[in-house]
Formats: C-alpha cells, structure tokens, sequence
C-alpha cells in the first residue's frame, strides 16, 4: 500500500515538473526612464521587452525585470506581448540584459581599480554617495 502511494506521489510530481512556466512579458510604448532596484538609473528604449514580475496599485503599476534587478512603471506605458510575440521579444530582452551586464561589470572594475573610492573614510563614515 505504501508503495502503491509513493508511486502516486512521484507521478503526480514528475507530471508538474513536465508543465510549461507560464510568463507575461511586456513592451514599452515610448522612451522611458526608470529607476532600477540597484540604484541605476536607465533610459529604456520604445518597444524594449522584459519579463513581468508583478502588477502593483489595483494594476496602475507594473513591474518589470531586467536581469537581477527590477523596476516599476505605469502600467499604461506598456502592452503585454501575445504568445506568438514572445520569442522575438526575448531576442531583445537579452540584449537588454546583455548591455546591463556590461554596464554592471564596467562599474564594478572601475570601483575595483580604485578602492580608496569605494570605501567610507572615518571622515566620511555614514555619508551616503
């Protein structure tokens, strides 16, 4: 009986590991600048493309993804892709994530060439840059 039960258990989980993830993606309707969670600011192109986290504020807000940062915007400056829009979507979401990563790495090498700069002086201790 025991067996019988155990067998069940792994069929039902091998048939949820088997369904697809479902993910809305959305395109921007015009330039837009954003505050990403990192403490970026970035000017987003008309028709670029990233992953729907969430919608906030009775759906007056949207928040997107880029890579492992987010950010929020209005929900009425975007349209959510139909499925057969998505692939050609995710080829400019990952040029996006690309160039923010580029982005990211450029900063963290200049921050590592100057360390002085990066670390708080007790001078300076608790001042924020």
């Amino acid at each position: 009986m025991k067996t019988v039960l155990l067998l069940l258990c792994l069929l039902a989980l091998a048939a949820s590991a088997d369904a697809k993830e479902f993910k809305l993606y959305a395109v921007l309707l015009d330039e837009t600048r954003v505050d990403l969670d990192d403490g970026a600011t970035w000017l987003m192109d008309k028709g670029d493309v990233f992953p729907v986290v969430m919608y906030k504020d009775m759906r007056k807000n949207i928040v997107l993804q880029l890579a492992g940062t987010q950010f929020k915007i209005e929900t009425k400056r975007v349209r959510i892709l139909e499925s057969n829009e998505v692939s050609e979507g995710l080829d400019n979401y990952r040029k996006n994530v690309q160039a923010y990563l580029d982005s990211k790495a450029k900063r963290l090498k200049s921050e590592l060439q100057t360390p002085a700069a990066a670390q708080p002086t007790a001078a300076g201790a608790g001042q924020t840059q």
